[in-house]
């Protein structure tokens, strides 16, 4: 267990407080009201750290990130990989439309175009983060939100009762949406056509 006093991390290991040594393991054995008097508490623990984007927590409590070109250069892979799987479904089309000198459908065209340009799309968004968190984040964070709904002026829509008045406090209509932070909600993958 990490222990602080006065809000500064404070090792078990044995400390000096003005002229009175205390020994290892003291804040561990102590009362709690013993601890009172110095100001020692038990400190919160530690948020588990996600083992694909850090290391752990170094010794001064900061997360130890993984190097960002090595974390960049899996989630684009991971990008292709996704967009290859996508795409897979239609290559038939492609090459039966190739040897027979046909064509594919437009719908099937615009998404296999819509899979490249969001796979793209997604490299260039994960390309641009500047940390290995700013990359945890637009990865793992939610990929929706829920906010007002607005109407065609963009004011927010108010949820009124039966009769049309309003709540007090005034309530508003709300709406999922894609979290334009996230990388699913920033770039979706296309629907692939019926």
């Amino acid at each position: 267990m990490a222990w602080l006093r006065n809000g500064n991390p404070q090792p078990d290991t044995g400390f000096t407080v003005g002229e009175i040594n205390y020994p290892a393991n003291w804040i561990k054995n102590a009362p709690q009201s013993e601890r009172d008097k110095l100001n020692i508490v038990a400190a919160a623990p530690k948020t588990p750290h996600d083992q694909m984007f850090s290391w752990g927590w170094k010794e001064d409590g900061t997360e130890d990130w993984k190097d960002l070109t090595k974390l960049k250069a899996y989630w684009n892979d991971q990008q292709t990989i996704q967009a290859k799987s996508l795409l897979n479904d239609s290559d038939w089309m492609v090459i039966k439309a190739q040897e027979t000198s046909g064509t594919v459908a437009s719908e099937w065209t615009t998404y296999r175009s819509k899979v490249r340009e969001a796979c793209n799309n997604r490299q260039t968004t994960i390309n641009a983060a500047s940390t290995a968190a700013a990359l945890k984040a637009i990865l793992t964070g939610p990929s929706t939100v829920t906010q007002n709904k607005k109407d065609s002026d963009g004011k927010d829509i108010e949820h009124t009762d039966a009769f049309g008045n309003s709540y007090d406090p005034k309530q508003y209509e709300q709406e999922i949406v894609g979290n334009p932070s996230h990388l699913d909600g920033k770039h979706p993958w296309p629907t692939k056509p019926s």
